[in-house]
């Protein structure tokens, strides 16, 4: 079994506002669980502003300290959701999310590989999907855009992972496309998907929250049958489940024995 949590504070207008929003949410989630496996954060987790320049970070900076130290702190693995960092070896700043251990210790980042809108101006978009390790469970990080392509979920699935955690920055308006794609994740590749979203408001956009953790309920072959476990909508704090890798395991050994290989595939036309 493992225990995933989604951890989904108010953006304020104050980094350090922030960051007591998130400390208060994990004294109180640890209040009344006594353990977690991996704690996921949104995407977007402080303010931004129309200086671009302040929205970016040195290299493993202020936030990423910040995320280091709760993972050491609470004994927990933590997703850093994304930060905008400028790096050396980099022509544009990335977006990337870090993953520390239970011991505080940074195990490896992954960029962000599909850059949305805006994004493709001013970012440098990640060449390689990481494989992480932690207490035998497999996964990748997709950061929001990269949930909406089939392809990096496929090759994480197909390359052993056992969860796709996304953090997000979902708007209101996209919340019904976003549901859709991330159930299509999860059953078409037979994996938990774990999306957690960011909460209130950024400049001009609402951000409404409502994470889930989509897993699978037992002995449910065929139809496999989700369940998702929801965070609040329009409000901070938490989503929390726990669940079997082992069954979801099955499903996905099954399911991969029927893909037919495109190649395998002749497209034909009629009527032209």
């Amino acid at each position: 079994m493992v225990q995933i949590t989604c951890i989904q504070p108010e953006v304020f207008q104050e980094n350090n506002k922030c960051y007591t929003e998130i400390e208060e949410i994990l004294k109180n989630f640890f209040s009344k669980y006594n353990s977690c496996d991996i704690i996921c954060l949104p995407e977007r987790w402080i303010p931004l502003t129309n200086e671009k320049k302040i929205n970016v970070q040195e290299e493993r900076g202020k936030n990423y300290q910040f995320i280091k130290k709760l993972a050491k702190e609470y004994s927990v693995g933590i997703i850093s959701g994304a930060i905008w960092e400028k790096r050396e070896a980099s022509i544009k700043p990335r977006i990337t999310s870090y993953f520390f251990d239970d011991t505080g210790e940074e195990i490896g980042r992954q960029d962000k590989i599909h850059l949305y809108s805006y994004e493709r101006k001013n970012f440098q978009p990640g060449e390689d999907l990481i494989m992480f390790s932690f207490k035998n469970i497999c996964f990748v990080i997709l950061i929001c855009f990269d949930m909406a392509f089939f392809e990096t979920p496929r090759l994480a699935a197909e390359n052993g992972a056992d969860i796709l955690f996304s953090p997000t920055q979902i708007r209101a308006e996209g919340i019904e496309n976003w549901e859709s794609y991330l159930k299509a994740r999860a059953l078409e590749n037979r994996i938990p998907v774990v999306a957690c979203n960011t909460y209130g408001q950024i400049l001009k956009s609402k951000f409404p929250g409502n994470s889930k953790i989509i897993s699978f309920i037992k002995d449910f072959i065929s139809p496999s049958k989700l369940r998702i476990i929801e965070g609040p909508i329009n409000s901070s704090g938490y989503a929390f489940d726990e669940f079997d890798l082992l069954f979801p395991k099955k499903l996905r050994k099954l399911r991969f024995k029927e893909i037919i290989e495109k190649s395998e595939i002749n497209v034909k036309k009629a009527g032209f």
